[in-house]
This record gives C-alpha cells, structure tokens and sequence, in this order.
C-alpha cells in the first residue's frame, strides 16, 4: 500500500516548549536530545518505517535555520519540507493547518514533534480505512511502564498531570466523548444521544492523548472556514466529536439555512463534510472490513494501544522518562551504533554502553565512570568524574574531579558552551 500517495503527513514543532521553559529559552523544544538523537527524529522515523515519502515540518521561523541543519545530519531518507510561521504569533495547532491549507491535497495524518512511540502505524491507518472514518485519534495505556523509577530534578514537587475524559465504545472503538476533567468537579453529566448511540460506552481518565490526529481533507476545510478554532486537540476534535450524535439538515437549498447554522452563525459542518457523487459511489462499491451505517456522515474513532511505548515529552518528569527507558524503544535502536555516535571518542573502560546514550563529536575521557545516562553532542567529560542517571544537553564539559556533581541522584546538565565544575 503506497502510503504516501493516500496521506500527507505534518509534523507540528512549532511550540515554545512552555511547560519547560528552562530548557527551552534558547533551544527548541524539537531539538532537545532524547537518547543521542533530537526529539523531532522519533515522529520522522515512525513516518519513515510507515513507508511515507514525505512531510510538512512546521517550525517558528526564529529556529528554522538551526532544526534545519540538525534534521539534516539525521541521516533521513523521508522528503522534509520545512513551513516556516512567525515565531511571535500565538499560534496553536489549528492555526498552523489553517496556513498550510492550500498544499494539503489528501486526507492529513497530524503529529506532535515531542510523541515518542515504537507502535505500528499501519494498525492506526488500518482503522482509519476500515470504518471511513472522519477523524482517528492515538491513546496511550498509562501502564506500560509503571516499573520505571526515578528521581526528577529540582526541588521536589507533585507531579500534576491534565487528565482527559475519554469515552469510546469498546466493541467499534468508536470515539464518542472528549472532555477535560478540569472542567467537572464531583459529576459529569451524560446525554441521553450518547447512551442511545452507545450501549457499550467505556470512560477513561487515564489514557494519554498522542497528539496523532488521521483526518478527512473535508476536516482542513472546515477550519479554514472557522478560522475562531485555534487548537486540534482542545477545540476541533471535542466539537467534531460531539457533532456525532447531532442531525443534520438534508437537501438544503441555497435558500435556506439550518436552525443550527442560525444559533451559532458557523459554518455548517455537515455540508462540508458532504461527499461527492463519485465518492458515494467508489464507497457503495468497496468491501470494508467492517460495516458501518452509510447514513453517518462524521465518524470518529480512538485506537487505544495497550503494549506500545507512548509518551509525549513536553514535561519535565515524561522528558526524564523518555530517556530513562529509551533503550526499550522499538525503532532500530538496539544496536551499538544507533545509540552511541560513531563519531563520539570513548576512551573510558567503565562506560556501560548498555544503558547509555552518546551523541555525535563528543569525547569521554579515561577514568570515567558512566551508567544509564544520555550525552548530548559536542560535550566533553575529563578524567575522574562519575555520572549516573544524567542527561547532559549538547555542548556541555564536565571538569575534572566533578564526582560531587554527578551522582547519585539524577540531574539534567545544560545548556550549549556551558561548564559544570
């Protein structure tokens, strides 16, 4: 299956990285070191094994020139085409499908530049097709790692994470509720549309939104027409979702409106997402693997992975994670040489290559002693130092007789050209 030819793919990388502005005041997020590669490789590579040609990279325009030039070394054989946008405009991501709108020409396959998985893409495409579906979102098990212990660094701190509201049915996996748990204090009120439309409704508080949104070419149009929708994830999906369960006005004249369309002045999401008599046609025709009621028009799916690594590293504590249990990621990084860089010069003899991530030109000096850490490139550590359960940004020297420094606990070294003595 030419995958390229049925989807285009956009990776958004874009964002400022606010939720750990210390390590992303001169550094975007995208290219922070997550094992001994920048963050942006992991969604790249999962398009590339996927068998995609090509993708859009969204990027702020202040950061184009340095994301450009390090993408570049990644050795990538996908086509990347960079979309600059102001760096100074809030934009969110919404708006940034908005401004690429006229180069999408398929239906769309959206990622976030901090997803970080090893699971099959073809399993989520395969859900996709198989119901015709309007809209396919990834979920994440919280699970799969709860063995993995750490210690973030800072002062210490409870660990707040946003919970989502999920509600999907279990037999068709058909996404039906999304809502924010911040928004309800001891109830949450169900509709009477929802319990009819599902018998077999699960709720879930727990499942971790990818941020890998698969959607129609009809869904792009849509925003361009709405252009109050700022968000994917907080705006577009719950309103797609919700718009499930209303009716739709059929055989609109030109004439005439639809009472909804009169209440909230917005564009009419069912004529949009209208198809062609062709399309009606090529569908009647095909044998999917499931059946699905021709009459609906808007679909939504959620394809929840139980066995899959999946996190988003846009926190501090999922930023430590990641690297903690990046060794058991899934996408070609069990040998030597995708862990630690060819091009880096180890001379300790207590280095454990096991556990241990290198980037590129940076050198580890004899009487080193180093376990379950990431080094980022361009870094050098001098003799009689001890790291462990570290991750050092790019550009950092650890001096001389640094043991004190690191460690028995963990910590996070940065930033470029810095010393840590």
């Amino acid at each position: 299956m030419q995958n390229w030819l049925e989807f285009q793919a956009v990776v958004m990388a874009a964002g400022k990285g606010s939720r750990i502005p210390e390590m992303t005041a001169t550094k975007p997020k995208c290219l922070l070191p997550v094992g001994n590669k920048p963050m942006i490789y992991y969604p790249l590579k999962l398009l590339e094994n996927a068998g995609f040609r090509d993708t859009k990279i969204i990027v702020a325009d202040n950061f184009l020139v340095d994301i450009q030039e390090e993408v570049d070394q990644l050795g990538l054989e996908i086509n990347l085409s960079f979309v600059p946008i102001q760096s100074d405009k809030d934009w969110g991501t919404a708006d940034s499908l908005r401004h690429i709108s006229d180069n999408i020409l398929t239906d769309v396959i959206v990622l976030s530049c901090d997803l970080i998985t090893d699971i099959d893409l073809h399993q989520v495409l395969n859900v996709y097709r198989n119901n015709n579906a309007s809209l396919v979102s990834l979920y994440f098990s919280p699970s799969q790692d709860e063995q993995c212990v750490f210690t973030v660094p800072g002062p210490k701190s409870k660990n707040k994470f946003e919970k989502d509201i999920i509600g999907y049915d279990s037999k068709t996996s058909r996404l039906l509720l999304m809502a924010s748990a911040s928004d309800y204090e001891e109830t949450m009120p169900i509709s009477s549309a929802l319990l009819n439309k599902c018998s077999n409704l699960t709720l879930c508080s727990k499942l971790l939104d990818s941020h890998m949104y698969i959607m129609k070419r009809w869904l792009v149009n849509y925003l361009v027409k709405d252009v109050d929708i700022s968000t994917l994830k907080g705006e577009l999906l719950p309103f797609v979702v919700k718009k499930q369960l209303s009716r739709h006005c059929k055989n609109i004249t030109l004439n005439e409106k639809c009472i909804e369309d009169e209440e909230d002045e917005k564009p009419d999401i069912f004529n949009i997402s209208k198809e062609s008599d062709i399309e009606t046609n090529i569908r009647s025709m095909s044998c999917f693997g499931n059946t699905y009621n021709f009459e609906e028009i808007i679909k939504c799916y959620a394809f929840v992975a139980d066995s899959n690594i999946g996190i988003r590293a846009n926190t501090l504590y999922d930023y430590c994670r990641i690297n903690k249990i990046i060794h058991k990621l899934n996408i070609n990084l069990g040998d030597e040489k995708d862990k630690i860089s060819p091009e880096a010069e180890i001379l300790s003899n207590q280095f454990d290559k096991e556990t241990c991530f290198v980037g590129p030109n940076t050198k580890i000096m004899e009487k080193t002693s180093i376990k379950s850490s990431t080094i980022g490139s361009r870094c050098t550590i001098n003799p009689k130092t001890r790291i462990t359960d570290c991750i050092l940004m790019n550009g950092v020297t650890i001096e001389e007789r640094s043991g004190l420094l690191t460690i028995f606990f963990s910590a996070i070294i940065f930033d470029n050209h810095s010393n840590a003595s």
